[in-house]
């Protein structure tokens, strides 16, 4: 989780900057939040040129909303190295402003291992195809059923005198399920 630095506006007075720290150590992004106690205000956020050859401000003229929080991504790639540098906050036209030193370094914080990512992360993996094979059992079962009431069917046509039409649709049936019996077997 990044590091937060609050900066409480127009607290005291109108156009108020109050950063809760001047200085901020972090080894990564951080995030500025911007919270608001009056009236709706404009902050610019300016990095000296030391700081902005590594990190980059996702919004520098923010617009708090009267009694809101707004907040502001500064964005240093892990592999940036360390540098120190400057965040001048600016309200009122430049009536008033504040700086925040801050300093990046490699160094892990929270004492964690930094991970390791390779390219391998970026190959598409396979993965096992599931199994969708029938089993013989049930796929004979219901086209052998299939096959003796069709039969049976054919059967009593045959029977019964005038029913060429009722046989030649039976023949169809059958040949259907011959044809679906040998897609399952196949």
């Amino acid at each position: 989780m990044p590091d937060t630095l609050s900066v409480h506006l127009n607290r005291e007075r109108p156009r108020d900057l109050a950063p809760e720290a001047t200085t901020l150590e972090t080894d990564r992004s951080f995030v500025l939040s911007f919270v608001n106690h009056g009236q709706p205000l404009h902050v610019h956020v300016q990095p000296d040129e030391r700081l902005a050859d590594i990190a980059t401000v996702s919004e520098t003229q923010v617009y708090v909303a009267a009694n809101e929080t707004r907040t502001v991504d500064v964005v240093a790639p892990r592999d940036a190295g360390p540098a120190d540098g400057t965040l001048r906050l600016v309200t009122g036209h430049g009536a008033e402003s504040e700086h925040v030193t801050v300093s990046i370094t490699q160094e892990r914080k929270d004492g964690g291992p930094d991970v390791a990512v390779d390219d391998t992360l970026t190959e598409k993996q396979s993965r096992p195809e599931p199994d969708t094979g029938v089993s013989l059992r049930h796929a004979v079962i219901p086209v052998a059923v299939v096959v003796a009431v069709v039969a049976a069917a054919g059967a009593i046509a045959v029977a019964v005198p005038d029913a060429g039409a009722v046989v030649v649709g039976v023949a169809g049936v059958l040949a259907g399920c011959g044809v679906g019996a040998y897609e399952l077997l196949r």
